[in-house]
């Protein structure tokens, strides 16, 4: 059984090589330059490039590169799991269904499996570790989707960012939805809903919004693990760690960098939380 997943889960290069997973890389341009997502630009290069005023922009794969690695595996007997973005933050998923769609065309009996995991960066990243896990036990197919479909009842995204409007102009958030904070420090908290990014609060400071990040893993029943992403900013990544060591359920927290295509949408300073709630 072959995972497939694209670069907006966030897993390094060798994280997915790791997990036996093969990266279908979204594609970020900067001025006139395209760069594959992770091959050959990095997250530290995107935020370079916002700091030094440039807007990069990023498009998904095309169909025909999903036809052509889902057909590799198949052509050689292989099931197929593709772990996908959020198909409502990105093209990305329907690339793959229509990529999907042409390898049925041509041979019925192939097994491809494209999940949406209205998910977006290590949020994704968490669900594509778990499936490589299930695959990894030797759970058959059927298994492995019903377990994955109940772990996305239970993902939980947390994070903030410096400014909305970054978001906002990059069309990941709608503009109604963007408020204005930086005259007095005031910094989002927003999760994802329903594969979709909203602003939930906002606070004074950093301090409080991790304050109340824990809260929200304490009332959740996180445990376990967690991941946390940042845009230039392990500092303060490695202080919210520290807090939810201390004051969580969660045992074990990892720690990286947010990808290439998603920083290019978030700009630096943007901190990410990732946990399973209720245990799960």
């Amino acid at each position: 059984m072959k995972l497939i997943i694209d670069s907006c889960s966030d897993l390094s290069l060798s994280k997915a090589q790791e997990l036996g997973a093969d990266v279908l890389p979204l594609t970020i341009q900067i001025d006139d330059k395209s760069y594959l997502d992770q091959f050959e630009i990095t997250s530290e290069e995107v935020i370079q490039a916002i700091k030094d005023g440039k807007r990069p922009m990023t498009s998904q794969p095309n169909p025909d590169a999903f036809e052509k690695l889902f057909k590799k595996y198949t052509d050689q007997g292989e099931s197929v799991i593709y772990i996908g973005f959020s198909s409502n933050l990105s093209g990305t998923f329907q690339s793959a269904v229509i990529g999907r769609d042409l390898v049925l065309e041509e041979t019925p009996d192939a097994d491809i499996t494209v999940i949406d995991t209205q998910s977006a960066s290590y949020g994704a990243g968490l669900i594509v570790e778990r499936t490589a896990e299930y695959i990894a036990e030797g759970d058959d197919k059927e298994t492995i989707i019903k377990k994955v479909k109940s772990d996305l009842e239970y993902i939980r995204h947390l994070f903030t960012v410096n400014d909305l409007n970054y978001l906002a102009e990059g069309g990941r958030l709608s503009k109604g939805s963007a408020f204005l904070g930086g005259l007095l420090n005031i910094k989002p908290l927003l999760h994802i809903e329903e594969g979709k990014l909203v602003p939930v609060e906002k606070h004074r400071g950093i301090k409080k919004v991790f304050k109340r990040m824990v809260e929200l893993a304490n009332e959740e029943g996180a445990s376990g693990h967690g991941h946390i992403v940042h845009a230039d900013a392990e500092k303060s990544a490695n202080d919210l760690k520290k807090q939810l060591l201390e004051k969580t359920g969660l045992e074990t927290i990892d720690i990286s960098s947010i990808g290439p295509t998603i920083s290019s949408h978030t700009g630096d300073g943007t901190i990410a939380l990732f946990y399973f709630k209720d245990g799960k």
